[in-house]
């Protein structure tokens, strides 16, 4: 890359969550004054390890690692840091009071629908051509004939994941990502966690802290981005916040976006996400406790410490519609009840009486999330690669933008801020 005027940089990126630091990483790496502004007092982004709760760490955000193959378990190996595996699905309890999966009759009709909902997820693959009649996933699974009484369930274990509901799901757009997956088997979590990774890939940038950019204007040969307080100029600029954010219109383009680019970011759709903590006196679950499900309110739990440490600490992940009805109430009405789900789930009535801290964030009322992660209603699934593609001197990245790799993850958000770095370098 060419070396341009002192005060005018190669590169800017927006943005100091996975993405933003994998492409800026990538950029220096090469050779190229890149400098990333960030609005948050903090780098990471839906990326935040909480570590003044105590001696066990939480992730308020991103928390594990899908698949053995990602680029986050290369980063992982790289920085020298330890990976621990977590068999979430396989130990699947669900139901009040939980019990393993593989522990219900075959003829259970939560087990039946359970199995059948994920058969149908992975079958989308060769059922969903990126030039099919879409459909949602709610009328996938009604046409292979899953009950509609119990799309409820369905809803839990697969659209929930999604930070969605089953109904504003495309079947073609989680058909493109299932046959692209590269990720592979297994999740794992990072025993020294999340922030010690980014901060790591992190190292030696110019980051700019507590600068939100309120406005882009670009240009054939330079982009000047403005905060409150700077104007920065670049030749190239990568644009790396999540898409409610742009959705919002929180950044200023001059001359504004193509109609294009415009139709899709509104495609997309953010959902609130919340993570609920309880902290106990001592663990009130089994050892072999990692992950159970059931279709309350707090519908998914796991435990989010290494098995080591036996921490007496539990996580309890909402999503959509869950999440809407839950961050409207206040913190001691949402622990009352998250503690009489968590009772019935594990079968004991001191749950309670033993519950020692309760810590939630609603990601919804981040202004610079504005929610969980995206994802694409039944017939815009063309969206995601418009959304991704440059425009000019203007890049795109961040997890929605994940094309070509796993959306709704960290190792996605990374796969996207590298593609749109190697944009910049060409």
């Amino acid at each position: 890359m060419s070396r341009l005027a002192s005060d005018v940089l190669d590169v800017v990126v927006v943005g100091a969550g996975a993405a933003g630091l994998a492409a800026a990483r990538t950029l220096h790496d090469a050779g190229a004054r890149v400098t990333i502004i960030e609005a948050r007092p903090r780098i990471g982004g839906r990326v935040w390890t909480e570590r003044s709760c105590g001696p066990y760490p939480i992730e308020l955000g991103a928390e594990l690692i899908h698949g053995e193959h990602t680029s986050t378990v290369a980063l992982a190996h790289m920085a020298g840091l330890t990976i621990d595996e977590v068999d979430r699905y396989n130990g699947l309890r669900w139901g009040a009071p939980a019990r393993s999966i593989q522990d219900l009759p075959t003829t259970d009709p939560d087990r039946q629908t359970i199995t059948a909902a994920r058969d149908v997820w992975y079958k989308l693959a060769t059922q969903y051509p990126d030039d099919a009649a879409d459909r949602s996933l709610t009328a996938e699974l009604m046409q292979r004939g899953v009950d509609p009484a119990r799309l409820p369930i369905a809803d839990v274990i697969l659209a929930q994941t999604c930070c969605a509901e089953l109904e504003t799901l495309s079947c073609v757009d989680l058909a493109r990502e299932i046959r692209g997956d590269r990720a592979g088997p297994r999740e794992f979590r990072l025993r020294e966690r999340y922030d010690t990774l980014l901060n790591w890939l992190a190292r030696d940038l110019d980051i700019r802290l507590g600068s939100p950019v309120h406005a882009i204007i670009h240009q054939a040969d330079e982009v000047q981005i403005k905060t409150p307080t700077s104007i920065l100029r670049a030749r190239h600029c990568i644009i790396s916040v999540p898409v409610a954010v742009l959705a919002a219109g929180m950044i200023r383009f001059d001359p504004p976006l193509s109609a294009s680019k415009q139709a899709a970011i509104t495609a997309f759709r953010t959902l609130p996400a919340t993570k609920h903590f309880f902290w106990f006196d001592e663990p009130l679950w089994d050892a072999g406790f990692a992950y159970a499900a059931h279709g309350g309110l707090f519908a998914r739990w796991w435990t989010p410490a290494h098995p080591d440490l036996k921490a007496p600490l539990i996580c309890c992940y909402v999503t959509a519609s869950r999440a809407e009805i839950l961050d409207r109430l206040p913190d001691d009405t949402v622990r009352t009840l998250g503690l009489a789900e968590l009772s019935r789930i594990l079968g004991r009535d001191d749950v309670a009486m033993r519950c020692t801290g309760f810590r939630r964030y609603r990601w919804a009322h981040d202004p610079f999330a504005r929610g969980g992660y995206a994802h694409l209603l039944p017939g815009t699934a063309w969206a995601r690669l418009a959304l991704a593609t440059a425009e000019g001197s203007l890049h795109f990245a961040g997890e929605a933008t994940a094309f070509d790799s796993n959306p709704q993850t960290v190792h996605g958000a990374i796969d996207s801020g590298r593609r749109a770095a190697q944009e910049c370098l060409r």
